[in-house]
């Protein structure tokens, strides 16, 4: 099971309504009075949709190119680039050997797996974690502190100018504020019972172990010197997405877990998903502090956020591993 092809993560996007304690207020919040038909997904023609690597020979020869190429590299190669291997010490700003891809399929450049294609056009946005309009730089260091846990990168650094272009460079023709047929996750209904970790790391040592380890510590790349890091990414431990990343959320990582898992051939279910994400978010990995201030309107705090407080009578038992229809306000 390879989560190197979403998280998040945590996505890119805000948590959707479905996930949120009252989810009338989250459409009214996320509302921008721009309503057009969703874009079809097309990613350029230079992208290789073997590896998400461009082919600079379908490009011309320029400034906005070389940015492009470098934002692509940024993206599936983070740990050369901005992470722990990269030769300016001054640019490792991710604080663990993912890469982007490990969330982002091949760079974002594919349907149903946090994908890029259009999200230029879809920030600033509202954001329900801060409870802010955001924009897509503030996005990106969302991700680097939480799931690269990491520090930020500087706004008017080469590096986020470069993710900046290529975001820019898969958004091409799709209308502002559109939405993006195949963008974030497939949505997943909720279990009629409490996810089960004990379950979880069955479905884990069967279905997960062979790729990630039977210790959750992935299989690194032979040639990490020119490419990703992992070739399959790390689960937990120290050198895994930190406790404030998407991914740590059960409903979140189980959508993932669902639409993609086992890498190639999806067949898990949703109690497997579940109960598996259930048991690798139990598992030791870095902590990210104060998590108690997100989701300050607790109107649209995510029924699976872990830490309160809360606008409701469960528990963080609860909240943590569900069940999660009663909880709903509608």
């Amino acid at each position: 099971m390879k989560l190197k092809t979403l998280v998040l993560t945590f996505s890119i996007l805000a948590c959707s309504g479905a996930y949120a304690l009252t989810p009338s207020v989250v459409k009214e919040k996320q509302a921008t009075g721009i309503n057009l038909p969703a874009a079809e997904w097309k990613v350029p023609d230079a992208i290789n949709k073997d590896d998400g690597s461009i082919d600079a020979s379908k490009l011309p020869k320029s400034p906005y190119t070389e940015a492009v190429i470098l934002g692509s590299k940024i993206m599936n190669e983070t740990h050369n680039f901005i992470g722990p291997d990269a030769k300016d010490k001054s640019k490792r700003f991710a604080g663990n050997h993912l890469s982007c891809s490990s969330c982002h399929a091949l760079g974002g450049t594919v349907a149903g797996q946090s994908g890029f294609v259009g999200i230029l056009g879809r920030f600033p946005a509202w954001q329900a974690r801060s409870d802010k309009v955001t924009t897509l730089e503030d996005r990106i260091n969302g991700c680097m502190v939480r799931s690269m846990n990491g520090k930020m990168v500087p706004v008017d650094s080469k590096e986020m100018k470069a993710m900046m272009a290529y975001m820019h460079f898969l958004s091409q023709g799709i209308p502002v504020g559109a939405k993006v047929k195949g963008q974030g996750l497939p949505k997943i209904g909720n279990l009629d019972r409490a996810a089960d970790p004990k379950k979880g790391k069955i479905v884990y040592d069967n279905s997960c172990s062979a790729c990630h380890g039977i210790n959750g510590e992935g299989i690194k790349n032979v040639a990490s010197a020119k490419g990703d890091y992992y070739t399959f990414p790390p689960l937990w431990g120290k050198d895994s997405y930190n406790t404030g990343a998407g991914m740590y959320r059960l409903k979140k990582c189980a959508a993932y877990v669902k639409a993609n898992m086992p890498q190639g051939n999806a067949t898990l279910t949703l109690e497997e998903s579940y109960d598996v994400c259930a048991f690798i978010n139990t598992q030791p990995r870095p902590i990210f502090a104060h998590r108690e201030k997100d989701f300050p309107d607790l109107r649209v705090k995510p029924l699976d956020m872990d830490v309160g407080s809360y606008d409701d009578k469960f528990d963080v038992k609860q909240h943590r591993f569900g069940p999660y229809d009663e909880m709903v306000k509608h």
